[in-house]
């Protein structure tokens, strides 16, 4: 299954309401993001430091059409419109359906 991440900078001071935010969206909409062809959504987060912190998130959908969908609805752009400047440094989405891993190494064989 593709994998595509996703990386934000998070402002200093905003780790914890960003992180809530993330988490609470994801899991209410967890049906929905599975039957928009999402299979696995992984997010981390690194310490915070002066500059802020780093969100990464790795989603694994049935292609990169699923998250160049999911980018460009009306909710989800309004929420990033709303975080960009207050909880993350503004940022846009256009090369995260083409992110192509440069390593994929399959260690249980």
């Amino acid at each position: 299954m593709p994998q595509f991440v996703h990386v934000a900078r998070i402002l200093p001071g905003q780790k914890d309401a960003f992180l809530q935010t993330i988490k609470t969206g994801f899991e209410a909409g967890k049906d929905a993001l599975r039957a928009f062809g999402f299979t696995h959504v992984t997010s981390f987060y690194t310490p915070e430091t002066a500059e802020g912190g780093l969100l990464v998130t790795v989603y694994e959908a049935e292609s990169a059409d699923v998250v160049k969908r999911f980018y460009e609805m009306p909710a989800v752009v309004q929420q990033e419109a709303k975080a960009h400047g207050t909880l993350v440094t503004p940022h846009d989405h256009d090369a995260l359906p083409t992110n192509t891993p440069f390593l994929d190494l399959d260690l249980t064989a």
